[in-house]
């Protein structure tokens, strides 16, 4: 017996929905994960984090984060 076409539409929403939740989930973990890493960094005399650079200027955990903002902002 087929479904009724509003039960079907339910369903498909219900799995959007669930997809949609699944994906927001990961990227609330991989900013818990960039938090933590910020957490551990070094601090100076006033408490502050110091997010150094190599020789270059670049900064691996700065680059991350902002790869991480243009993906889920």
């Amino acid at each position: 017996m087929p479904l009724d076409p509003a039960r079907r539409h339910q369903i498909e929403q219900d799995a959007i929905t669930a997809a949609w939740e699944a994906e927001r989930l990961s990227a609330c973990d991989a900013a818990i994960a960039l938090l933590r890493e910020i957490a551990d960094q070094e601090r100076d005399d006033a408490g502050d984090v110091i997010i150094g650079t190599d020789a270059d200027g670049h900064n691996d955990l700065m680059a991350r984060i902002t790869a991480f903002l243009a993906a889920n902002d």
